[in-house]
């Protein structure tokens, strides 16, 4: 079984952005979102793949060592749809 790493814990993504002069709404303006957006990203109840690179080149570290799971394990999907498979090709 894989040991997987775990995040970085908003706390210290937080910090990292503090310690690098950025805000959280620097990072929204610049990705086009909203502040709150930004801050749902840092805690892990939203995804947004742009915002998350953002604040990785943001606090200089890169993106598989903020969200291993996501960037080195793959994100688990939500439930509801299954992803279809299709075998059939065009001719």
């Amino acid at each position: 079984m894989m040991n997987k790493t775990h995040d970085m814990p908003p706390v210290e993504i937080r910090i990292a952005l503090i310690r690098a002069g950025i805000t959280q709404a620097e990072i929204a303006r610049q990705t086009k979102v909203v502040a709150s957006h930004v801050c749902r990203v840092i805690d892990g109840t939203d995804s947004n793949d742009r915002v998350r690179r953002a604040i990785a080149a943001a606090i200089g570290i890169d993106i598989k060592r903020v969200w291993p799971s996501i960037y080195l394990y793959g994100e688990a999907r939500k439930p509801g749809r299954p992803k279809i498979e299709s075998s059939f090709t065009l001719q």
